[in-house]
């Protein structure tokens, strides 16, 4: 293709992981395309992401919008001439309450963490399998797969992309379009932070490294599923957790 320069879109890139892994991929060398709601926190990352002359762009964007997630992503790849990598990071976390059948918490959860992952999905994975290449990583839980009390939209939400992920895999594979997912435990994040103080001698027990992840440690493995060096990766999950199911 024309433009030999690696691009990667990251949504949820204001805070968090996506941020973290924003910052990572554009340490490694990639051009970032930041995606998320709140523009002064991605003009932050954006002057964090751009790295020896490799400029980052920034889309405002709200991802449940489906047709003004297509025509960003049209943009994006019509801008850049190809995308490497998408990270699907956008995601909210609270309580819900499992027996009010009229919460509404159910479908904003659901609405940001699932389909804030299939529409970015949807909208570019035509374009990588017409190059021919490419990796999507969707962020995920490890309430996903064990459950959690008080989260059950969470969990659910989740679960449903760790699912989709699977899904896209075997979508993409014979057209060598990777698709995975990373597991984080607990995280220290602007997002998570108040729960993890209230709940720290809990994680102590639970986690046998007995500390919750810096975000940092979650995108380096973001990074390396993006990567070629994960040529032979698809349709996998990798626990980024500190032993959380070994507890």
């Amino acid at each position: 293709m024309a433009n030999e320069e690696k691009q990667v879109i990251v949504t949820g890139a204001s805070s968090g992981i996506g941020r973290a892994a924003a910052i990572e991929l554009a340490q490694r060398g990639y051009t970032v395309h930041l995606i998320g709601r709140n523009k002064e926190r991605l003009a932050d990352v954006q002057t964090k992401t751009t790295i020896n002359g490799v400029q980052s762009q920034v889309y405002p964007l709200e991802l449940m919008d489906k047709d003004a997630v297509k025509q960003t992503f049209d943009e994006i790849y019509e801008k850049a001439g190809r995308i490497d990598g998408l990270v699907n990071s956008a995601g909210i976390f609270y309580t819900t309450n499992v027996l009010d059948y009229s919460d509404p918490s159910w479908k904003e959860i659901m609405d940001v963490n699932y389909y804030g992952t299939l529409y970015p999905s949807l909208a570019l994975l035509p374009k990588l399998l017409d190059q021919g290449f490419g990796s999507i990583v969707n962020v995920t839980s490890v309430d996903a797969f064990d459950g959690i009390r008080n989260y059950d939209a969470y969990a659910a939400s989740k679960g449903a992309v760790t699912s989709l992920t699977k899904t896209l895999a075997l979508e993409g594979a014979s057209r060598n379009v990777r698709v995975n997912a990373v597991v984080p435990g607990i995280t220290d994040t602007e997002m998570t932070h108040e729960r993890l103080l209230e709940n720290i001698e809990k994680y102590r027990t639970k986690v046998p490294m007995q500390r919750a992840a810096q975000a940092f440690e979650v995108a380096k493995p973001i990074a390396f599923l993006i990567s070629d060096d994960a040529s032979y990766i698809t349709g996998q999950s990798l626990h980024v957790n500190g032993g959380w199911r070994l507890a």
